[in-house]
């Protein structure tokens, strides 16, 4: 349960669509019920002595059930009335949301092992969701409920463990492998389905369709192939693991285009298909291994690429924060898509002799002049518009990983995490809202270079209230490298020497956080996450950095 007032005393009024609200009153109440089981049998026996044989099966039933209500109001008489009915007539708001899922499945795993060198696993899941489609394709129909079956399989060979590895210097040479499927049902409670919402119309309320279902939206089915091999040897002092994988997404869920009778512009289908394949790599060793003074270090790395390889039509255009996204066959998901920029037109001279212009709603043009951004006119038109728009780069790193440090000499040990990314371009939306000179908020300093008279040179456009040329759209010029390397986490201790009795241990430590990052990114902070989808990786859309800390403490233990 929630209440909230803003009072008009000190607080700036806020526009809203038929007046102005000089405070605000709020109200609202939110549940959340969640039942989760999980019912299981079990066995496991050794058979004479080589044999290890381990089984579950079991159900696993979800349920979870949501529900929000809230009421606004605005612009009550006075500061000391703050409930949401004494807010002005005609200016209260009420609304919610409701939500309501079931998942249920029945899964069987086994392990199987022989003399502790050969190993085999497999798993069986059938699952169904209460979110798909009420006319699924593919699965098992069950009382007219649709299950999908997702099998894997997983096997090893411990090499190291075989008769001709006994006089090898290899400590650990260990080979695996797995192929499997999986299947999500994150689509939102009711995105399969029909629903309507409550409108008003002239002064009759009623309902109007909100969401073109699809009774056949399943999951999404991803195959996934993993191959690798872990090493050790110099007695286990080096340590080695290599992983490739490739994982294939069919029945990819995608947002196509809907019937123009149908009164929308999209619907969710199982229309797409992604590609991805990788490879990781860590290494740890012991560097030095002596009786008061030891140094261990390790590093792991990876990459990998992703491509589309199915889509409803040949591309889609998808935008989030400001920022506008590419898809393609055959390309990475979501390329940042937008205009070159080439700096600013020295002088209207300049200008003229390139004779590029912009084509206003009424059809007219409007050539650039001295002091606006110099745009490339990539379909050679000579009007600046959607069709010169070009891949601008990649939310997605070239490659990726950390690396660490630990020193330990006698009592004392220090610890360092370093982790990195390179490769990654970022949409800077703060700067372009605080150097695009194209609304009434506050500029940086960068705005005092902008373009004045003729032959000024600059990097900086001219400012022009509206921005009536589209000097600060979304172009090449908010596009920055999101490279970085951070020292994660730094911790130094120290053991404090005591006779154990109630206490065994004790320790004193220090430890730093997000202490120092190198980095090209004119932001707060290059490493963010803005949604937890894909469609919006990359943008800055104002989002917190994280923050420097330091810890001090005293551990002991009983």
């Amino acid at each position: 349960r929630e209440n909230f007032f803003i009072p008009r005393k000190g607080v700036t009024p806020d526009s809203l669509n038929t007046a102005i609200a000089f405070n605000r009153l709020g109200t609202q109440v939110v549940s959340l019920f969640s039942l989760y089981d999980d019912a299981r049998l079990t066995y496991s026996k050794i058979f004479n002595k080589v044999h290890t044989f381990s089984a579950r099966a079991g159900v696993r039933y979800l349920k979870d059930k949501t529900e929000q209500d809230f009421g606004l109001g605005y612009n009550s008489a006075i500061d000391e009335l703050v409930s949401v009915g004494n807010g002005a007539n005609g200016l209260r708001k009420i609304g919610g949301d409701i939500g309501e899922s079931k998942w249920l499945s029945t899964y069987f795993n086994m392990d199987y092992s022989f003399a502790d060198k050969y190993f085999l696993s497999g798993n069986l899941a059938a699952d169904a969701s209460s979110r798909f489609g009420k006319n699924i394709s593919k699965g098992i129909d069950i009382n007219s409920t649709v299950f999908s079956v997702l099998p894997s399989i997983a096997a090893a060979w411990l090499v190291s463990s075989e008769k001709f590895m006994a006089d090898s210097k290899i400590d650990l040479f260990k080979l695996r492998g797995s192929y499997g499927l999986s299947g999500n049902d994150d689509i939102g409670n009711y995105t399969a389905r029909q629903t309507y919402k409550s409108q008003n119309l002239l002064g009759m309320q009623g309902l109007v369709r909100s969401g073109l279902g699809n009774d056949q939206l399943q999951w999404e089915q991803v195959t996934k192939i993993n191959a690798g091999l872990d090493l050790a040897f110099l007695n286990e002092r080096v340590q080695v693991s290599l992983d490739v994988f490739k994982n294939k997404t069919d029945q990819l869920v995608t947002y196509e285009q809907a019937p123009t009778a149908s009164g929308f512009d999209f619907v969710a289908t199982n229309s797409g298909g992604l590609k991805t394949t990788g490879l990781e790599l860590s290494v740890t060793t012991r560097i030095i291994n002596k009786k008061n003074f030891t140094w261990d270090a390790g590093f792991n790395i990876g990459k990998y690429n992703s491509s589309v390889t199915k889509l409803p039509n040949s591309e889609i255009i998808t935008s989030f924060g400001g920022a506008i996204y590419l898809t393609k066959v055959n390309t990475a998901p979501n390329e940042f898509y937008g205009h070159q920029a080439n700096g600013v037109y020295v002088s209207d001279a300049v200008a003229a002799t390139e004779g590029l212009s912009i084509r206003k709603p009424d059809g007219t043009l409007v050539a650039f002049k001295g002091g606006d951004m110099r745009f490339s006119d990539l379909n050679g038109d000579k009007v600046i518009d959607e069709k010169d728009r070009k891949v601008l780069g990649n939310p997605n790193p070239d490659i990726y990983g950390s690396f660490y440090n630990k020193f330990s000499f006698n009592r004392f040990s220090l610890n360092t995490v370093f982790t990195f990314t390179s490769g990654n371009e970022i949409f800077n939306y703060t700067r372009a809202q605080l150097e695009g000179m194209n609304n009434v908020y506050n500029q940086t300093n960068a705005a005092l270079s902008r373009w004045k008279t003729n032959g000024q040179v600059t990097n900086m456009p001219k400012a022009v209230w509206g921005d009536p040329m589209g000097n600060g759209r979304f172009s090449s010029r908010w596009i920055e490298d999101g490279s970085y390397l951070r020292l994660r986490v730094v911790t130094l201790s120290y053991d404090v020497p005591f006779k154990p009795g109630f206490f065994k241990n004790a320790t004193i430590y220090a430890t730093g956080n997000n202490l120092v990052t190198a980095t090209k990114y004119k932001g707060y902070d290059p490493e963010f996450s803005a949604t937890e989808s894909i469609f919006g990786q990359g943008v800055d859309n104002t989002l917190e950095p994280q923050f420097r800390s330091v810890q001090v403490g005293f551990r002991v233990g009983l």
